[in-house]
């Protein structure tokens, strides 16, 4: 069930009303069931999956708390599937096998093992810390998070979980933020990808508007698509009372990729942070002082897809952010009010040439689309090209106010009679919308 459908729409109306009408004692127990059939609704069968990671969260945070020497090999068992899934093919064909495995991509399991990892080694930190079985399986599987985050912390989410109420505040207040990500996902960010995709499918055949269109155009969708999820998923989360962690903050705003990713996919950059970064400065920062975010930035790019093309785009990232600290550049830039709108601009440029890599199918494909963008072979502009740079446009034009607590808190402050049935009408029309060609949310392949 993808947010944006009828058939969502249908099963969290069903969902709220139920946890509306329910004893307190038993409202745990049917979110762990929905959020458990809502993850099924993708492919059922890969629900052994889910009912994995929820029995062994379980397992592991009472083993850790007994032994805490067990912490290593609880962090290996949990990154098993996703090793499997995930990067077996990458391995084989890195080690030259010709032939891959035929293996499925279980949905969100990027997600739900860095939401497992995080729990058992903050369990393992906190020994006056005790989780309930439900509690342990609502975090790790509460449908609004499942898929694409935002990464969750137990610490932050745990203790909201008997506070779980459906009431006309939570609904009226959150609402709107659902609308917003609805406007974002199918009628920015769906539009731009319908008509993008053939160029970097084939970007030898394309003149160099097409090409400059195509990339602007991506930095675009995958910010909208995806910040979109993270809108929704907040929203969906505060009907039921609980607060979500914001995932992006205006991120193109940024005056370096160091700035940049304190505002993209915020939950990933702090996990990365507090649980590779800075055990690899504890080990590295008098040898090799810089190594530690070179290695964090290869696996950011390792863990947005199994392909070489990601690693590289991580690595280049990494190197980059070397030389902002390294020069200082961050520091001076920061401070100087002429140069930073300079720098922004140039900032993103940068993101949107990397992001050709990030969404090339392999490195010789995105070597293709740089050869035929540097050849500025002109062709006149189409009506494509102006439809995705009006609507890139109009998207970085706002950018500056699209952070979901802020838009939560600016339109908290419009008439409820007023705000509330044009919310229902935009969530509707685009549902239906959606319906006719429903696409996926980009970050699902992660």
């Amino acid at each position: 069930m993808l947010f944006q459908l009828p058939s969502f729409l249908l099963f969290f109306t069903i969902n709220i009303a139920i946890i509306k009408i329910v004893d307190r004692r038993w409202i745990k127990a049917i979110l762990l069931v929905t959020s458990v059939i809502f993850y099924a609704s993708w492919n059922v069968s890969y629900i052994y999956i889910i009912m994995f990671y929820i029995l062994f969260g379980i397992m592991a945070c009472r083993v850790v708390r007994r032994y805490k020497s067990a912490l290593t090999a609880l962090i290996i068992l949990a990154l098993s599937p996703l090793v499997f899934f995930k990067y077996t093919n990458f391995i084989l064909q890195s080690l030259g096998m010709a032939h891959p495995i035929s293996l499925g991509l279980p949905l969100g399991i990027s997600f739900i093992t860095f939401t497992l990892i995080s729990m058992i080694v903050d369990y393992s930190r906190t020994p006056k810390t005790c989780y309930g079985t439900l509690d342990i399986g609502l975090y790790i599987c509460i449908f609004p998070h499942l898929i694409a985050g935002p990464i969750l912390r137990s610490q932050e989410l745990v203790p909201q979980l008997d506070n779980i109420k459906v009431c006309w505040r939570n609904l009226s207040e959150n609402l709107p933020l659902f609308a917003i990500g609805m406007i974002k996902k199918v009628l920015i960010a769906d539009q731009i990808g319908t008509v993008i995709d053939a160029v970097f499918a084939d970007p030898l055949h394309h003149g160099f508007y097409d090409l400059l269109t195509a990339a602007i155009g991506f930095s675009v969708q995958i910010y909208c698509d995806f910040s979109a999820y993270s809108d929704m998923a907040i929203a969906l989360a505060g009907m039921l009372g609980i607060k979500f962690p914001e995932n992006f903050r205006s991120p193109y705003l940024s005056f370096s990729l160091t700035e940049l990713w304190k505002r993209w996919h915020m939950t990933l950059s702090f996990w990365l942070r507090d649980y590779v970064f800075i055990p690899l400065v504890r080990h590295f920062r008098h040898s090799l002082p810089y190594l530690p975010l070179l290695l964090t930035m290869l696996l950011s790019g390792l863990w947005h897809g199994s392909k070489w093309s990601f690693v590289l785009w991580g690595g280049i990232q990494g190197i980059i952010m070397i030389a902002e600290g390294y020069t200082g550049y961050h520091r001076y830039i920061a401070n100087n009010a002429y140069l930073k709108p300079f720098c922004i601009i140039c900032n993103f440029v940068i993101w949107t040439l990397l992001l050709v890599l990030f969404r090339s199918s392999s490195i010789d494909s995105a070597t293709c689309y740089y050869q035929s963008l540097l050849s500025f072979h002109n062709e006149p502009l189409n009506q494509n090209d102006l439809l995705v740079m009006a609507l890139s446009a109009a998207t970085l034009a706002l950018h500056k106010f699209d952070q979901a607590y802020l838009i939560k808190a600016a339109l908290k402050k419009a008439p409820p009679a007023l705000l509330i049935p044009m919310t229902i009408i935009i969530i509707i029309s685009c549902s239906l919308v959606a319906a006719q060609r429903p696409e996926s949310f980009y970050y699902f392949d992660f």
